[in-house]
């Protein structure tokens, strides 16, 4: 006998903590220990991620959420279903852009690999809301199949020693 409002609540119940789960696995910010040329290597692999993350700000600020669902990756859609991946958009990720027309100047880029084992980069970054203090968020976009998406998306959750 299987309850809909259990398997829902299950949903989202992994969603959540998979969100958190990719939060405390971040990687130590880009360049900490690492050569120059390391450094600078992984700063040109990191623009064309940071290019999409721009774009997918940008959307995530008109609050289209059929779109930014296609955005998601295929993969985290497939385990946690469409509905919550929806519903967070709609719930948390919109109302959080929607408060915030701007975005702050500092940004902490580290390389990540999502729980599917696709890599990219998460960048550790500040939206400026128009009342109030800086909020900070997270943006994890990853190559999934030869395609930028975004792993995830952590709002209002303060990483120490990357969001500076």
């Amino acid at each position: 006998m299987s309850n809909p409002m259990i398997a829902r609540s299950w949903r989202f119940t992994l969603l959540a903590l998979w969100l958190c789960a990719s939060a405390a696995a971040a990687q130590a910010p880009a360049g900490a220990g690492a050569a120059p040329a390391d450094y600078l290597d992984m700063q040109a692999r990191a623009a064309a991620y940071r290019a999409y993350a721009d774009r997918w700000l940008a959307l995530a600020r008109t609050g289209d959420v059929a779109a930014l669902a296609q955005t998601i990756s295929p993969s985290m859609t497939a385990r946690v279903g469409a509905e919550a991946v929806r519903r967070n958009l709609e719930t948390r990720v919109v109302p959080f852009f929607a408060q915030a027309p701007g975005l702050g100047r500092s940004v902490t880029v580290t390389q990540t690999t999502d729980a599917f084992g696709h890599g990219g980069f998460a960048f550790y970054m500040y939206a400026l809301p128009k009342d109030g203090a800086p909020r900070p968020f997270v943006l994890y976009v990853v190559d999934e199949g030869g395609a930028r998406v975004v792993a995830n998306i952590v709002v209002d959750h303060h990483v120490p020693d990357r969001h500076r």
